[in-house]
Formats: structure tokens, C-alpha cells, sequence
């Protein structure tokens, strides 16, 4: 007999529900629901007032059957001060029928406290992207979102989120989508984490509506640094 610790009970239950909402949404109709998953890994650094980050992902669509996507990004936030990032970025998107190249803009404001380990932050960004497609098209797009993370113990986060983008291109103008995300991040040591978030996603709401119900899983690498200023801790989704 052997006994499972407190902490690997929770990532174990974390594991469990994400495999069950993973077969749940696999199995409704393709008709109203879009079931996707997000997975990668992410790198990153800290630098005093800067921090660099570079993530590799594949997100699978079509209730899990089919890749939508596969995309390097690189963001180079800078931290002015303890409530502020500024963060340009870059994405190389390869999708099956084109190569698309995104730079972005963004502003996150950020609210940390708590003592000791528990900490807990509140981030909102506001961001702006422009999508040059190989076939000559560009889109543009702005986004907002909140996100909300707590420290519950040494080895366990909780991070929630929610964000919606609107766009502009030739075919299309106006909501795209809107997407909230519950979960956990959970820290194996100063280097190594995991996120594992269910997320629940609309596309379209005010037109064609598609439901897209998913789940990011993200292998996250911090590499040695030191950092002025504590970093956001947000997601791409």
C-alpha cells in the first residue's frame, strides 16, 4: 500500500475531469459544437524589467479530428513598473491552406497581494493584432481580457480567465469570439509547471453561432532570470 499526498491527489482529479470534458465534448454533435484542444510548451526568462518568452503550440479542432493550426510566438514584455507590462509580440501561424505572420500590441494593468505563497493577481489586457496571410489578406483584430490567478499552496495555482475579440477584414467585421477558461497550473519545481485549463468558447455570437468547448494544455519551462517587478501570469487562448 502507498499513500498520494495532498497535491497529487489535485492533479490527479485536475487530469481526470479534463479526460472526461475532453470525451464529453468529443462525442457532441459537430453541428453545434466545435470541441478543440490547445497544447504546447512555452519557454521563458526574466530579465530585471523584462521578460522573454517563446511558445510552440498545436491546437486541434472539428471535435479533436482535425489540425487547425501550428504556431511559434514570441513576446518580449517590458515592466515599467510593478502594475505594468507592455508587450509586443510576434506569431508564425502555419494553417493548411496558408502561412499567416501576426504581429501584436498589448497593455496588461496588474493587481498583486497576499501573503507569503498565497498570492493573487488580476490582470486585464487590451491588445492589438494584425494577421498578413500568404494569399495577400489582412485582417485585424482587438482584444480584451481579464484574467485571475491564486496561489492555493506551494505546488498549486488556480487561473481563470475570459476575453472576447473584435475584427475587422474584408469578409468580416465585428465579434469573433468570446472565451473563458477555469483551471490549474501546477508547479513540479522553480522550473518545471503545467496548465491545465477546460475552456468554453463562442464563435460568432451575434451571427452564425458555434459553440467551442475545449481544453489548453500547456508544458511551461522557466528558465533561470531574475525579475524586478512579479510577471503577469496569463494564457494565449
Amino acid at each position: 500500500m502507498y499513500s498520494v499526498n495532498r497535491h497529487s491527489k489535485k492533479i490527479l482529479y485536475a487530469i481526470f475531469f479534463s479526460i472526461l470534458w475532453l470525451l464529453i465534448i468529443s462525442g457532441i454533435s459537430a453541428a453545434t459544437v466545435d470541441g478543440q484542444i490547445f497544447s504546447g510548451i512555452k519557454m521563458s526568462k526574466s530579465l530585471e524589467q523584462w521578460r522573454f518568452t517563446g511558445e510552440y503550440q498545436i491546437r486541434l479542432n472539428e471535435n479533436l479530428t482535425a489540425l487547425d493550426n501550428h504556431y511559434l510566438e514570441f513576446t518580449f514584455p517590458y515592466m515599467p513598473s510593478k502594475h505594468w507590462e507592455i508587450v509586443p509580440d510576434l506569431r508564425f501561424s502555419q494553417y493548411s491552406d496558408r502561412f499567416e505572420f501576426r504581429p501584436g500590441f498589448g497593455v496588461l494593468y496588474k493587481l498583486s497581494w497576499g501573503k507569503k505563497i498565497y498570492v493573487k493577481q488580476l490582470i486585464q489586457q487590451v491588445k492589438w493584432q494584425t494577421d498578413i496571410e500568404s494569399t495577400g489578406r489582412i485582417k485585424h483584430g482587438l482584444r480584451y481580457a481579464v484574467f485571475y490567478n491564486q496561489m492555493l499552496n506551494k505546488k498549486v495555482m488556480f487561473n481563470s480567465g475570459a476575453g472576447a475579440l473584435y475584427r475587422w477584414a474584408d469578409n468580416y467585421n465585428g465579434l469573433q469570439f468570446i472565451r473563458m477558461i477555469a483551471g490549474i497550473v501546477y508547479i513540479f519545481d522553480s522550473t518545471h509547471s503545467l496548465t491545465i485549463n477546460p475552456y468554453l468558447g463562442m464563435e460568432d455570437p451575434f451571427g452564425q453561432l458555434e459553440v467551442t468547448p475545449g481544453l489548453v494544455l500547456i508544458a511551461n519551462i522557466q528558465l533561470k532570470g531574475n525579475s524586478k517587478y512579479r510577471p503577469a501570469r496569463y494564457i494565449s487562448f
